[in-house]
């Protein structure tokens, strides 16, 4: 579903000219011009997340068709966007964002979710979780199978027994 949002004169002239100065816009103008960028509306045009999620609510096409990228999903937080099933995000690229436990929690990204974007017990160290965040995404015992206790220092300041205990704990409840 696509909306209708008003524009400024300023936005009016960026998008259309001087010959043509309507200040309304809908998605069927910004789906048919290439130039309509997300980061052209976003940043030079100044429309908000709102305006933005107004003009279309389906964040898919946003990212197929207009350019949203993986470093924008900050710039449209109420839009929930999530980094594997959205943005198809590798285990390297969402480390690189340096995302909080809260944002990976508040966009349902889980432990499996990262999996299978290539997340191994090695690659746990690039993301700054501690323990109560990786059982609260769904951390589970057998993935720690083959953790050393030098890893589990190293990832969660714990021996392995005190991990597992608490991994463990944490499913029975």
């Amino acid at each position: 579903m696509s909306g209708l949002i008003g524009l400024s004169a300023y936005q009016s002239l960026k998008i259309y000219g001087w010959w043509r100065p309507l200040r309304i816009i809908n998605w069927k103008i910004v789906a048919d011009r290439d130039d309509l960028t997300f980061k052209k509306l976003f940043h030079e045009m100044g429309l908000d997340e709102h305006q933005l999620r107004c003009l279309q609510t389906n964040k898919e096409l946003w990212i197929k068709e207009k350019g949203l990228e993986l470093a924008d999903i900050f710039l449209v937080p109420t839009w929930r966007i999530h980094v594997t099933k959205d943005m198809n995000a590798k285990i390297a690229e969402i480390a690189m964002m340096n995302l909080s436990a809260e944002w990976l929690k508040y966009t349902h990204v889980t432990f499996m979710d990262l999996v299978g974007a290539g997340l191994t017990l090695n690659l746990m160290m690039l993301l700054k979780l501690d323990l109560n965040t990786w059982v609260e995404i769904g951390l589970y015992r057998d993935f720690l199978r083959e953790l050393t206790d030098v890893q589990s220092i190293s990832l969660f300041q714990l021996p392995k027994n005190m991990v597992l205990q608490c991994v463990h704990d944490a499913k029975v409840l």
